[in-house]
């Protein structure tokens, strides 16, 4: 069995799978351990698998394509994953030289870390996310953190521990978030590295573009399906905590339509008086960031982040566990080729 197994989530990575691939395949001399990649594709149209099999690789796709997902990405890898450790990388990243002998070393040595990361050096910048991000720098906080951006290295123990499913199928996005809360209140504890982990080529989407993405996609109502599988699970109140803002939002959306059907005569002074709590909102928040672009961009994400969790909670749902049906597209990988 291998050592450790590194799980590349595809979808029309043409472009940039190859340089996943070899910075994976660099991994093994580095460590001095078995390595298999398995790239777990999502039915991708262009030349992604073409690409993918030409390497040393396992790849695994989606055998329908309704089922694709951020999550079920994951997890779809991870169903054909045998190694004593798991990372999970995309495929528009590249490993980082030095940071898997490292975070190995961290968790051979402490018994009870689940998982190890790093920082995410991104390589393109073109949209608003992206600059908020990098801005806030949220995925270069070294230490004990509550869950791993931008891909990490996993104990398989931990995983099996906490529910057995390395990703929430159910899940467009926050795949990683909900990994953690799970991984944490099953006891085990999650790291930082302060070094660079992965470089990430991003989108060449604009924001709205992006937005409208995923809107069609349905990633963005991932953030409903999240609050719904919460419900009743040790995490709920921190994944309605990491949602804050959005649900805000709704909340003030709620107490609008509230007061228009219901204050009576009332009404016109109380939506005046909740219009200008907004307002005064706004404007603290625009004397914090001092910059106008920022605060637009993130008032309506959270308004439209509002409006993705109220579709989330309806969408259907599965048991996240619940194996992937998948297709073998190709298996070059040194066992398979022992074994032939």
């Amino acid at each position: 069995m291998p050592y450790l197994s590194i799980v590349i989530k595809t979808l029309n990575e043409e472009a940039k799978i190859a340089a996943a691939i070899e910075s994976a395949l660099a991994v093994e001399k580095e460590i001095g351990q078995s390595v298999e990649i398995i790239v777990a594709d999502s039915v991708s149209t262009d030349r992604t698998v073409e690409v993918a099999c030409r390497y040393p690789v396992r790849v695994v796709q989606f055998a329908n394509i309704e089922e694709r997902g951020c999550g079920a990405g994951v997890q779809l890898g991870f169903q054909f994953a045998r190694g004593q450790y798991v990372y999970f990388l995309d495929g528009d990243m590249e490993i980082a030289p030095g940071f898997m002998p490292r975070a190995l070393a961290e968790l051979a040595g402490n018994p009870g870390l689940g998982g190890v990361g790093g920082g995410v050096e991104d390589t393109r910048v073109q949209n608003d996310f992206d600059r908020i991000r990098v801005n806030n720098r949220t995925g270069v906080v070294a230490g004990s953190v509550k869950w791993l951006e931008g891909g990490g290295l996993y104990r398989r123990q931990a995983i099996e521990a906490a529910g057995g499913h390395a990703a929430d199928r159910n899940l467009r996005g926050y795949e990683e978030a909900e990994l953690g809360m799970r991984l944490r209140h099953a006891g085990w504890e999650l790291l930082r590295l302060p070094m660079k982990a992965v470089a990430h080529t991003g989108h060449d989407l604009s924001t709205l573009a992006l937005f409208r993405r995923h809107w069609r996609s349905r990633r963005a109502m991932s953030a409903g399906v999240l609050l719904r599988g919460a419900v009743g699970r040790r995490w709920q109140a921190e994944a309605a905590r990491m949602l804050v803002h959005p649900l805000a939002a709704l909340c003030w959306w709620l107490g609008l339509v509230f007061i228009v059907l219901f204050a009576g005569t009332a009404r016109g002074v109380l939506a005046s008086a909740w219009l200008g709590l907004a307002g005064l909102a706004l404007l603290g928040l625009l004397l914090r960031k001092r910059d106008l672009r920022h605060v637009a961009v993130s008032v309506f994400s959270w308004h439209y982040g509002a409006a993705a969790i109220l579709a989330g909670l309806l969408e259907p749902r599965v048991a996240p566990s619940q194996p992937i049906d998948s297709r073998l597209l190709c298996d070059k990988t040194p066992l398979a080729r022992r074994e032939q």
